[in-house]
C-alpha cells in the first residue's frame, strides 16, 4: 500500500515513470508544511537549505529592491517544484511568496543530493529542468533590457491567456497588480497601457475585471 506522499510524487512530471524504490526513498524524507496566503517561504538573500514540492496552493517567485520595486519571475502551481537553483548558492536570488494558501513538501539539501545521486536518468531530468529555468530567466532579462513596456505587457497577456469555459472568449485573469509585477513596472503604467489597447479594440474588460483578448494577432505585433 503506497501512502499519499508516494502517489503525489508519482504525479509530478519530473519524477514520472521513475522506479518505485526511488520514489519511496524520496517520500520517506519529505516533510509537510502548511503556509498561509501572504507568508514568505524565504526571502531574497536568505540561505536556502530545502527543495520544495507544491501539493496545493500557489507560490510567486519574485525579485525586489530596497525601493520596493518588484519583478515577478514565475508562479509555481500544484505539482510544481522550486528552489533547485538556490540550494547550492550562498543566498537565494529571489523571494518566494505564498499567494494562495499552500501545502508544501520540503526536502533537505543533503537528502536532495542523495536522491539525485541514485539515478543518472534522474540527474539528467533535473539538469534539463534547470536548463529550461535558466532559458526562461534569460528571456526575462532580455525583455527587461531590450523591450518596452507595451511589448512586455503584450507578451505577458498572451502567455497567461486562457479560454473561458462558458463564453469561449480568450481571457487573461491576472490583476493589474500581477501584470505590473510580471512586466516590471507600476500598476498605473499598466492601467494606461491597457487603456491604449482597449482604445485600439485589441482588448476589452469584462464586468468581473477579466481582460478579454479580442485580437491576439494585433497584440502579438506589439511583442516584436
Amino acid at each position: 500500500m503506497q501512502g499519499p506522499e508516494f502517489q503525489f510524487l508519482q504525479s509530478i512530471d519530473i519524477l514520472a515513470g521513475l522506479d518505485d524504490n526511488l520514489i519511496r526513498f524520496l517520500a520517506s524524507r519529505l516533510h509537510k508544511k502548511q503556509f498561509r496566503k501572504g507568508e514568505h517561504v524565504f526571502f531574497q538573500g536568505d540561505v536556502v537549505s530545502h527543495f520544495y514540492f507544491v501539493e496545493m496552493g500557489r507560490v510567486e517567485i519574485y525579485k525586489s529592491d530596497m525601493d520596493g520595486r518588484k519583478l515577478t519571475l514565475w508562479f509555481i502551481d500544484p505539482k510544481g517544484t522550486f528552489c533547485m537553483a538556490s540550494l547550492h548558492t550562498p543566498a537565494a536570488f529571489a523571494n518566494a511568496l505564498v499567494i494562495e494558501d499552500a501545502m508544501l513538501y520540503t526536502l533537505k539539501e543533503q537528502d536532495f543530493d542523495d536522491f539525485v545521486s541514485q539515478s543518472g536518468e534522474l540527474a539528467t531530468r533535473f539538469v534539463h529542468c534547470m536548463s529550461k529555468k535558466m532559458a526562461l530567466y534569460s528571456a526575462i532579462v532580455d525583455d527587461m533590457a531590450f523591450k518596452g513596456i507595451m511589448a512586455r505587457l503584450a507578451k505577458v497577456l498572451l502567455e497567461y491567456r486562457t479560454k473561458d469555459d462558458v463564453s469561449a472568449m480568450t481571457i487573461c485573469q491576472l490583476s493589474q497588480g500581477e501584470l505590473a509585477s510580471l512586466v516590471g513596472t507600476c500598476r498605473e503604467v499598466v492601467a494606461r497601457s491597457l487603456k491604449k489597447l482597449r482604445d485600439e479594440e485589441i482588448v476589452a474588460t469584462s464586468l468581473s475585471r477579466q481582460i478579454i483578448i479580442i485580437q491576439p494577432d494585433r497584440l502579438r505585433k506589439y511583442c516584436d
